[in-house]
Protein backbone atom coordinates (compact mmCIF):
# COMPACT_ATOMS: atom_id res chain seq x y z
CA UNK A 1 0.00 0.00 0.00
CA UNK A 2 2.56 2.76 0.96
CA UNK A 3 6.75 2.86 0.34
CA UNK A 4 9.13 1.44 2.68
CA UNK A 5 10.01 4.91 2.20
CA UNK A 6 6.61 5.94 4.04
CA UNK A 7 6.86 3.57 6.72
CA UNK A 8 10.32 4.19 7.88
CA UNK A 9 9.18 8.01 7.74
CA UNK A 10 6.02 7.24 10.23
CA UNK A 11 7.95 4.81 11.99
CA UNK A 12 11.22 7.08 12.89
CA UNK A 13 9.41 10.89 13.06
CA UNK A 14 5.60 9.94 13.79
CA UNK A 15 4.04 11.56 10.57
CA UNK A 16 3.97 10.93 6.81
CA UNK A 17 2.60 13.16 4.47
CA UNK A 18 0.64 11.00 2.14
CA UNK A 19 0.97 13.75 -1.39
CA UNK A 20 -1.85 13.44 -3.64
CA UNK A 21 -3.54 9.85 -1.75
CA UNK A 22 -6.87 11.10 -2.88
CA UNK A 23 -7.63 11.84 -6.44
CA UNK A 24 -8.64 15.63 -6.78
CA UNK A 25 -12.00 14.30 -7.81
CA UNK A 26 -12.21 12.66 -4.27
CA UNK A 27 -11.36 14.97 -2.79
CA UNK A 28 -13.90 17.17 -3.72
CA UNK A 29 -16.50 14.54 -3.49
CA UNK A 30 -15.44 14.39 0.31
CA UNK A 31 -15.83 18.32 0.59
CA UNK A 32 -19.03 18.21 -0.73
CA UNK A 33 -20.07 15.82 1.97
CA UNK A 34 -18.38 17.16 4.47
CA UNK A 35 -19.89 21.03 4.15
CA UNK A 36 -23.53 19.43 3.39
CA UNK A 37 -23.82 17.66 6.53
CA UNK A 38 -21.95 20.29 8.75
CA UNK A 39 -24.62 22.67 7.30
CA UNK A 40 -27.63 20.72 8.19
CA UNK A 41 -26.18 19.59 11.46
CA UNK A 42 -25.32 22.87 12.25
CA UNK A 43 -26.85 25.55 10.56
CA UNK A 44 -23.66 26.66 8.54
CA UNK A 45 -19.49 26.21 8.35
CA UNK A 46 -17.93 26.90 11.24
CA UNK A 47 -20.80 27.97 13.76
CA UNK A 48 -18.56 27.30 16.94
CA UNK A 49 -17.04 30.43 18.90
CA UNK A 50 -13.49 30.65 17.84
CA UNK A 51 -12.88 31.38 21.98
CA UNK A 52 -14.60 28.52 23.31
CA UNK A 53 -12.42 25.50 25.26
CA UNK A 54 -10.81 22.85 23.84
CA UNK A 55 -10.12 23.04 20.49
CA UNK A 56 -12.82 24.94 18.87
CA UNK A 57 -15.11 24.19 15.74
CA UNK A 58 -17.77 22.08 14.42
CA UNK A 59 -17.47 18.10 15.06
CA UNK A 60 -19.79 16.36 12.95
CA UNK A 61 -19.45 12.04 13.10
CA UNK A 62 -20.17 11.12 9.36
CA UNK A 63 -20.79 7.52 8.62
CA UNK A 64 -24.42 7.73 7.13
CA UNK A 65 -25.41 6.83 4.53
CA UNK A 66 -26.25 10.08 3.35
CA UNK A 67 -22.71 10.57 2.84
CA UNK A 68 -21.13 7.38 0.97
CA UNK A 69 -17.95 8.69 -0.03
CA UNK A 70 -16.56 9.08 3.49
CA UNK A 71 -18.98 6.32 4.75
CA UNK A 72 -16.50 3.57 2.44
CA UNK A 73 -13.29 5.51 3.55
CA UNK A 74 -13.50 4.11 7.12
CA UNK A 75 -13.12 0.51 6.09
CA UNK A 76 -13.84 -0.39 2.81
CA UNK A 77 -10.78 1.67 1.59
CA UNK A 78 -7.58 -0.09 1.60
CA UNK A 79 -5.71 3.08 1.75
CA UNK A 80 -7.27 4.03 5.28
CA UNK A 81 -7.69 0.82 7.19
CA UNK A 82 -5.37 -2.00 5.55
CA UNK A 83 -2.95 1.36 5.67
CA UNK A 84 -3.43 2.01 9.43
CA UNK A 85 -2.40 -1.45 9.67
CA UNK A 86 1.01 -0.63 7.58
CA UNK A 87 2.12 2.12 9.08
CA UNK A 88 1.30 1.30 12.72
CA UNK A 89 2.90 -2.50 12.31
CA UNK A 90 0.14 -3.97 14.02
CA UNK A 91 -3.82 -4.69 13.50
CA UNK A 92 -6.58 -2.44 14.03
CA UNK A 93 -9.88 -0.85 14.77
CA UNK A 94 -11.64 1.72 13.73
CA UNK A 95 -11.57 4.64 16.70
CA UNK A 96 -14.47 6.50 15.33
CA UNK A 97 -16.92 6.99 12.14
CA UNK A 98 -15.09 9.77 10.93
CA UNK A 99 -15.05 13.50 11.51
CA UNK A 100 -16.22 16.32 9.44
CA UNK A 101 -15.09 19.14 11.23
CA UNK A 102 -14.62 23.02 10.42
CA UNK A 103 -12.01 24.34 13.23
CA UNK A 104 -13.12 27.64 14.40
CA UNK A 105 -9.69 28.47 16.16
CA UNK A 106 -6.06 27.74 17.40
CA UNK A 107 -5.25 24.39 18.70
CA UNK A 108 -2.16 24.00 20.96
CA UNK A 109 0.10 21.72 22.04
CA UNK A 110 -1.36 18.16 22.40
CA UNK A 111 -1.91 14.50 21.87
CA UNK A 112 -5.03 12.68 20.94
CA UNK A 113 -4.83 9.75 23.21
CA UNK A 114 -3.19 9.13 26.38
CA UNK A 115 -3.36 5.61 27.31
CA UNK A 116 -0.34 3.79 26.18
CA UNK A 117 -2.33 2.01 23.36
CA UNK A 118 -1.04 2.93 19.56
CA UNK A 119 -2.90 4.39 17.66
CA UNK A 120 -3.13 6.58 14.27
CA UNK A 121 -5.07 9.40 12.60
CA UNK A 122 -5.26 10.21 8.91
CA UNK A 123 -6.12 14.11 8.59
CA UNK A 124 -7.40 15.53 5.37
CA UNK A 125 -7.48 18.80 5.14
CA UNK A 126 -9.89 20.06 2.19
CA UNK A 127 -8.63 23.65 1.31
CA UNK A 128 -5.19 24.47 0.66
CA UNK A 129 -3.27 25.22 3.48
CA UNK A 130 -0.15 26.44 4.45
CA UNK A 131 1.87 27.72 7.63
CA UNK A 132 0.27 30.81 7.82
CA UNK A 133 -3.50 29.71 7.89
CA UNK A 134 -3.95 26.84 10.21
CA UNK A 135 -1.68 23.71 8.49
CA UNK A 136 -0.83 20.86 11.01
CA UNK A 137 2.26 21.58 13.19
CA UNK A 138 4.07 18.53 14.65
CA UNK A 139 7.00 17.91 16.79
CA UNK A 140 8.73 15.61 14.78
CA UNK A 141 9.87 12.33 16.87
CA UNK A 142 7.69 13.38 19.47
CA UNK A 143 5.55 9.98 19.71
CA UNK A 144 8.52 8.50 21.25
CA UNK A 145 7.81 8.21 24.88
CA UNK A 146 11.56 9.22 25.96
CA UNK A 147 10.94 12.09 24.14
CA UNK A 148 7.46 13.15 24.83
CA UNK A 149 8.22 13.10 28.55
CA UNK A 150 11.24 15.63 27.56
CA UNK A 151 8.81 17.82 25.10
CA UNK A 152 6.19 18.08 27.91
CA UNK A 153 8.62 18.97 30.67
CA UNK A 154 9.69 21.33 28.36
CA UNK A 155 6.04 22.73 26.93
CA UNK A 156 4.68 22.90 30.95
CA UNK A 157 7.57 25.46 31.41
CA UNK A 158 6.15 27.94 28.76
CA UNK A 159 5.11 31.46 30.14
CA UNK A 160 2.36 31.74 27.19
CA UNK A 161 0.59 28.86 29.86
CA UNK A 162 0.17 31.47 32.17
CA UNK A 163 -0.70 34.45 29.19
CA UNK A 164 2.64 35.75 29.11
CA UNK A 165 3.91 36.15 25.64
CA UNK A 166 5.99 35.66 23.38
CA UNK A 167 5.89 31.83 24.41
CA UNK A 168 9.00 29.55 24.30
CA UNK A 169 10.14 28.43 20.67
CA UNK A 170 9.33 25.13 19.70
CA UNK A 171 10.95 23.38 16.57
CA UNK A 172 8.15 22.66 14.97
CA UNK A 173 7.42 21.73 11.40
CA UNK A 174 4.50 22.53 9.33
CA UNK A 175 2.87 20.09 7.22
CA UNK A 176 1.23 22.42 4.33
CA UNK A 177 -0.75 20.49 2.07
CA UNK A 178 -3.33 20.60 -0.79
CA UNK A 179 -6.64 18.94 -1.40
CA UNK A 180 -6.24 15.28 -1.77
CA UNK A 181 -2.64 15.19 0.09
CA UNK A 182 -3.43 12.58 3.69
CA UNK A 183 -1.66 13.52 7.18
CA UNK A 184 -1.19 10.42 8.75
CA UNK A 185 0.29 10.91 12.38
CA UNK A 186 0.82 8.98 15.71
CA UNK A 187 -1.75 9.34 17.93
CA UNK A 188 1.06 10.05 20.74
CA UNK A 189 2.71 12.72 18.43
CA UNK A 190 2.47 16.44 19.83
CA UNK A 191 0.96 18.74 17.36
CA UNK A 192 -0.69 22.15 17.03
CA UNK A 193 -2.32 24.36 14.68
CA UNK A 194 -2.75 28.41 14.55
CA UNK A 195 -3.78 30.34 11.86
CA UNK A 196 -6.27 30.60 9.21
CA UNK A 197 -9.90 30.61 9.34
CA UNK A 198 -13.34 28.16 9.04
CA UNK A 199 -10.86 25.15 8.41
CA UNK A 200 -12.77 22.61 7.10
CA UNK A 201 -11.89 18.72 7.03
CA UNK A 202 -11.88 15.28 7.52
CA UNK A 203 -10.36 12.66 9.71
CA UNK A 204 -10.48 9.23 11.08
CA UNK A 205 -8.46 7.33 13.79
CA UNK A 206 -7.58 3.27 14.47
CA UNK A 207 -6.78 1.72 17.28
CA UNK A 208 -4.37 -1.59 17.94
CA UNK A 209 -6.43 -4.56 18.09
CA UNK A 210 -5.53 -5.78 21.56
CA UNK A 211 -6.84 -9.42 19.89
CA UNK A 212 -6.15 -11.76 23.26
CA UNK A 213 -4.28 -9.22 25.24
CA UNK A 214 -6.36 -9.58 28.26
CA UNK A 215 -9.79 -7.95 29.36
CA UNK A 216 -8.25 -4.68 31.00
CA UNK A 217 -6.86 -3.64 27.72
CA UNK A 218 -9.67 -4.71 25.67
CA UNK A 219 -11.60 -2.01 28.16
CA UNK A 220 -8.77 0.67 27.77
CA UNK A 221 -9.08 0.11 24.06
CA UNK A 222 -13.25 0.21 24.25
CA UNK A 223 -12.67 3.36 25.98
CA UNK A 224 -11.22 5.44 23.79
CA UNK A 225 -13.98 4.35 21.00
CA UNK A 226 -16.43 6.47 19.75
CA UNK A 227 -19.93 6.48 20.48
CA UNK A 228 -23.26 8.20 20.18
CA UNK A 229 -22.64 9.98 23.98
CA UNK A 230 -19.37 11.77 22.70
CA UNK A 231 -21.34 14.01 20.66
CA UNK A 232 -24.30 15.76 22.93
CA UNK A 233 -24.31 18.74 20.25
CA UNK A 234 -25.35 16.19 17.28
CA UNK A 235 -28.73 15.13 16.11
CA UNK A 236 -27.15 11.15 16.83
CA UNK A 237 -30.74 10.29 15.63
CA UNK A 238 -30.09 12.04 12.23
CA UNK A 239 -26.02 11.49 12.57
CA UNK A 240 -25.94 7.79 13.94
CA UNK A 241 -22.13 7.00 15.17
CA UNK A 242 -21.69 3.90 13.72
CA UNK A 243 -25.84 2.07 12.97
CA UNK A 244 -25.67 3.14 9.42
CA UNK A 245 -21.99 1.94 8.58
CA UNK A 246 -22.94 -1.26 10.72
CA UNK A 247 -26.24 -2.12 8.56
CA UNK A 248 -24.54 -1.86 5.35
CA UNK A 249 -21.81 -4.15 6.62
CA UNK A 250 -23.92 -7.38 5.29
CA UNK A 251 -23.50 -5.63 1.25
CA UNK A 252 -20.00 -4.14 1.83
CA UNK A 253 -16.60 -5.71 1.30
CA UNK A 254 -14.70 -8.23 3.56
CA UNK A 255 -12.99 -5.15 5.45
CA UNK A 256 -15.96 -3.23 6.86
CA UNK A 257 -17.32 -6.53 8.23
CA UNK A 258 -14.03 -7.81 9.32
CA UNK A 259 -14.13 -4.07 11.53
CA UNK A 260 -17.77 -4.27 12.39
CA UNK A 261 -16.31 -7.62 13.92
CA UNK A 262 -13.78 -6.44 15.71
CA UNK A 263 -15.97 -3.68 17.19
CA UNK A 264 -18.67 -6.27 17.90
CA UNK A 265 -15.91 -8.12 20.15
CA UNK A 266 -15.14 -4.93 22.10
CA UNK A 267 -18.25 -4.27 23.00
CA UNK A 268 -18.87 -1.04 21.93
CA UNK A 269 -22.39 0.27 21.67
CA UNK A 270 -24.67 1.76 18.44
CA UNK A 271 -24.12 -0.78 15.99
CA UNK A 272 -27.71 -1.56 15.77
Amino acid sequence: MFSHDDIAHYEAFGFVVLRGLLTAGEAARLRAEVTTELRAAFGGIGTAPGDEGGIPGDYLPLAVDRAPFAQSLIADDPRFYQGATELCGTMTVPAGPGIATCFTGNAGWHTDVGPDVRGIKFLLHLDPRTAATGALRVISGSHDPAFARRVERYLARDPANQGFLPGLPVPDTALETEPGDVLAFDAHLHHSSRGGDRRVAWSVEYLEWPGAAGEERRRTVRGLIDCDGDHDDVDTGRWPVWREWAAGAAHAGPSRRTALERLELLGVGGLS
